[in-house]
This record gives structure tokens, C-alpha cells and sequence, in this order.
């Protein structure tokens, strides 16, 4: 089976509802905040949708905000909501074609899309988009920890599909993420670890920032 096929078909079959659902921000957002240097900030939003998480921040900070997204419908609704922002369609699987380096990598809902070797090497891309001492956000969500997310069936390997039910049916690939996993991630990424926390009921957090020298730890 084609995973990444199967998520693309998902977007585009939900992209009208999965943009209404994602409207507010995550509370975990919030334990970002003291970390972040009282200045502009260059922020990189990888599989940013349609933009909820820039909107967030843009609150709190003045920011110069570039969104990848491989789906033009929320890429859309992200221009609507960040009329400034630089938004580019592309699929964050491949190399990134974004210049420059950026305070602040964030790669939110979309780890658990992802099998670990295609995560190791997206996490390792954005690692190497940030300035010294800039931090990369992630999620991971741990999807058998929500009552209202039903998996359909156990492919084996910590891989799933789970169920879409707002305004259409539909099914996703999810990984679960163990903590041996995540710890092999964070290894290949040479970023040092700022927090570790949950969230959101079934959200873990990580902050991990480059070395001030812009070398590898």
C-alpha cells in the first residue's frame, strides 16, 4: 500500500472539513513561548495547512512567515489568514526548496503521517534550515490516546489506519510513535533537547535547538 498516495487522497477528499476543524490553536503551543527571543523571528512552517499555526504566533511575535504545503485548498485559506506570508506547494518529503535560515522550524500534525525513516530524514532537513541557537518544534500525536479517533485496522509496526467522520468518511496511514523511536530521532538530529512535555490530551511536544556555533552536538 501507498501511504503517502493514501494521506494526499485524504487531504484533498477532507480538505474543506479538515479546514474547519483546525481553526484554534493547540494549548500546547503556549509552553513554546518562553523560549523564543524577544525579536523578529524567521519561522518555517512545514506542513503548515492552512496556516493556523502562523496565525497563532503572529500573535505573540512579530514573524516573517514561510508555509510548505503540498495542498493547494489550505495553502489557500492560508493566504487568506496571511495575506504577507510566503507560501510555497511542495511535498516536505523532498528537499526543501526554501532559502535561508530560520529561528524557527515547526513540523506540527505531521510526524504521525510519516514511518520513521521518512521522519529521520524530514527532521534532519529542518535541522539544517535553522540559524544557531534556532529551535525546531515537533509534534507527535498519540492517536490511541483520543476517545474520539477510532483505528480501523493494525497493519503491523506501530502502523494504523484511523478514521476520518467529519463531513465525509474517510481513512489515514498513522504511525505511533514509541519512545525508543522518538529517542532514535532526536539522536539523528544532533539538536540538543530544550523540553519534552504532552499536551492537548494526546499530544507530545519536543523543542530541540541548534548549537550556537551552528555545528552538530
Amino acid at each position: 500500500m501507498d501511504f503517502d498516495k493514501l494521506n494526499r487522497d485524504f487531504y484533498l477528499k477532507t480538505q474543506e472539513y479538515f479546514n474547519r476543524s483546525r481553526q484554534r490553536p493547540w494549548l500546547g503551543w503556549k509552553k513554546l513561548l518562553p523560549h523564543l527571543p524577544n525579536r523578529e523571528l524567521f519561522v518555517l512552517d512545514l506542513g503548515c495547512g492552512n496556516g493556523r499555526f502562523g496565525v497563532w504566533l503572529s500573535t505573540h511575535h512579530s514573524i516573517a512567515y514561510t508555509g510548505v504545503d503540498s495542498n493547494q485548498y489550505l495553502l489557500d485559506r492560508a493566504t487568506e489568514a496571511l495575506p504577507s506570508a510566503k507560501l510555497i506547494k511542495a511535498d516536505i518529503l523532498h528537499p526543501l526548496l526554501v532559502r535561508g535560515r530560520f529561528d524557527l522550524v515547526a513540523i506540527l500534525g505531521v510526524m504521525h503521517h510519516l514511518s520513521p525513516a521518512a521522519a529521520a530524514g524530514l527532521i534532519r532537513r529542518a535541522a539544517a534550515k535553522l540559524k544557531p541557537e534556532g529551535i525546531l518544534f515537533l509534534s507527535f500525536w498519540e492517536f490511541n490516546k483520543s476517545s474520539e479517533t477510532k483505528i480501523i485496522k493494525d497493519l503491523g509496526n506501530n502502523d494504523y489506519l484511523v478514521d476520518w467522520r467529519l463531513g465525509v468518511t474517510a481513512e489515514r496511514f498513522c504511525h505511533l510513535y514509541t519512545d525508543p523511536e522518538i529517542s532514535s530521532l532526536l539522536a539523528a538530529a544532533n539538536l540538543s533537547v530544550l523540553a519534552d512535555f504532552r499536551a492537548d490530551t494526546s499530544n507530545r511536544y519536543l523543542l530541540l535547538q541548534k548549537p550556537k556555533s551552528g555545528k552538530s552536538s
